[in-house]
C-alpha cells in the first residue's frame, strides 16, 4: 500500500514551486548548482533535478538546502499547506524578493517598503 500525502498541491506543482524557490535562492546567493551541490553532499544533477521540478527532495535535503542557503526551512515550504493557486515563475520571484529582503539593512528595508506602498498606491 502506497502512502500518499496530500498537501493541497498537485506532486508536479509541489516540486516545481520548490524547486522554483531553491532555483530564485541559490541564484541571489551567487552560487552556482555544482556549489550548492557540495554543501549539501549531492551531485549538481541531483541539485538541476530539484530546481526543474524533476525531484521532490526529502526533508533531510530540504533541510540542507536551507542550511545553506541560509534561510528559515519554512521558506522553502512557504503556502505548501495552506497553498494558494500560484506558478512557479511567481514562486521564483517571491523567493527572490524574500532573500534580497534579508540582504538589506533595517533602514534600507524601511525605504524600500515604502517604496512598494507607493507602486500599489491605493491598491495596496
Amino acid at each position: 500500500m502506497r502512502l500518499e500525502v496530500s498537501f493541497g498541491f498537485m506532486p508536479d506543482d509541489l516540486k516545481s514551486t520548490i524547486g522554483a524557490r531553491v532555483q530564485a535562492m541559490r541564484s541571489v546567493a551567487g552560487m552556482t548548482q555544482e556549489g550548492l551541490a557540495a554543501k549539501i553532499d549531492r551531485t549538481p544533477e541531483s541539485v538541476s533535478n530539484i530546481e526543474r521540478g524533476k525531484q521532490l527532495p526529502g526533508l533531510d535535503t530540504l533541510s540542507d538546502l536551507a542550511t545553506a542557503l541560509n534561510v528559515p526551512l519554512v521558506t522553502l515550504l512557504a503556502d505548501l499547506v495552506a497553498p494558494r493557486s500560484i506558478s512557479a515563475e511567481r514562486a521564483s520571484m517571491e523567493a527572490r524578493l524574500d532573500q534580497i529582503c534579508r540582504q538589506l539593512t533595517d533602514a534600507d528595508l524601511r525605504i524600500a517598503l515604502r517604496q512598494i506602498e507607493a507602486f500599489l498606491g491605493p491598491r495596496g
